[in-house]
This record gives C-alpha cells, structure tokens and sequence, in this order.
C-alpha cells in the first residue's frame, strides 16, 4: 500500500512538473529530462509512468474530463435543457479560466495542432465532455424546448466546435477578455437561441 502511494505521488509530481514547465517554456522547449529534474527524479522515472510528453497533454484532458463529470449532477438540478445547457458552459468556463489558465490551454491546443493525424484527445466524441453536450441537447428536443431539425449528435459537434472556437480565441488573445463573461452571452444569445424550437 505504501509502495502504490508512493508510486502515484511520483507520478503526480512528474505530471504538475511537466505541466508548470510546459506553460512556461512551451512544449517542444522542455524535455523529458528537464522534466525529471524539475520533478527531482531520475529520467527513468519519466519513462515507468509515460510513454512521451504527449501522454501528459492526454492526462490533462482526462483530468479536465473528470471535472466535468463531477459537476453533472449539479447541472442537472436544473429546471430546463436550456437552464442545464448554460449552467453546464458557465461552470466549464469558469474552470478552464480560473483552474487550467490561459498558459496551459495555449500547450493543449498547440499540441493537438501540431500533432499528426485526426484522432486527437481534444475532439474525441468519447469524451465525458461531449457525451454529456449530446445527452443535453436531445433531452432539450424531447422536451419540445429545442428544435429537432437536425439530430442531437449533430448539434453537439456544431455547440463543441463552437466552444473550442471561443477557447482557442482567448489563449490566442493571451485571456485579454472574460472568458466567462463573454462565453455565457455567446452561448445564450447565439448557441442556445440556435437550437430553441421555433414558435
């Protein structure tokens, strides 16, 4: 028991030291090694937990992921789809402004870009952050409140891309604006009126 906790107290400091000198230096600046010393472990110890630095930016995501399951019930106390929908995007915004940060946002998005092919962490429909959007928008259509002109899955890929949008403009902005506050206006004036049913 002790050996495991020690394991995963290794690993974590591995984890917050390539994140702290990710949002640094940027990515392609820092090595494995550098990333060692900075844990005060040896190199090998990179290498029992991870495979490259890219497992790092995978773990921040799933970590990003984990927060947002935590908070589903909460949003689900909600009165309406609309409600839940926003309630859903304020608490997200609220954590990648004041938890993650513009400087750790800036290596998430520039690692996803710059790395090869089209299966990324960020847009895998796998990931709680989406499934949970799809589940929302078609508990909206069955309620009548949002239209079903096209189908919820459909919809979820239109609001996420959206919201990705808004991300990528304030780390490209160096977060000169309120993400939050300039986040809910675009959602409830521009997303969830999008998606309202037409009287």
């Amino acid at each position: 028991m002790a050996k495991t906790k020690k394991a995963e107290a290794t690993k974590r400091l591995i984890y917050e030291s390539a994140i702290d000198l990710f949002s640094k230096y940027g990515y392609d600046a820092v090595s494995i090694q550098r990333i060692a010393d900075h844990a005060g472990t040896a190199k090998g110890s990179f290498y029992t937990y991870y495979t490259t630095k890219s497992d790092i930016i995978v773990q921040k995501f799933w970590e990003i992921d984990a927060f947002y399951r935590s908070i589903e019930a909460k949003v689900r106390l909600q009165n309406s789809a609309q409600q839940r929908l926003l309630s859903f995007t304020q608490l997200q915004l609220t954590y990648v402004r004041d938890v993650v940060g513009c400087d750790v946002l800036k290596v998430l998005y520039a690692n996803q870009v710059l790395q090869a092919g089209d299966d990324k962490t960020i847009t895998a429909e796998g990931r709680f952050w989406f499934t949970f959007i799809v589940d929302l928008i078609a508990e909206g259509q069955q309620s009548g409140e949002f239209n079903d002109r096209t189908d919820a899955l459909t919809y979820a890929r239109f609001f996420n891309r959206a919201i990705r949008g808004l991300f990528l403009d304030w780390t490209i902005a160096s977060a000169s604006f309120d993400l939050v506050e300039v986040g809910i206006h675009y959602c409830s004036t521009i997303l969830i009126e999008a998606l309202k049913q037409q009287k």
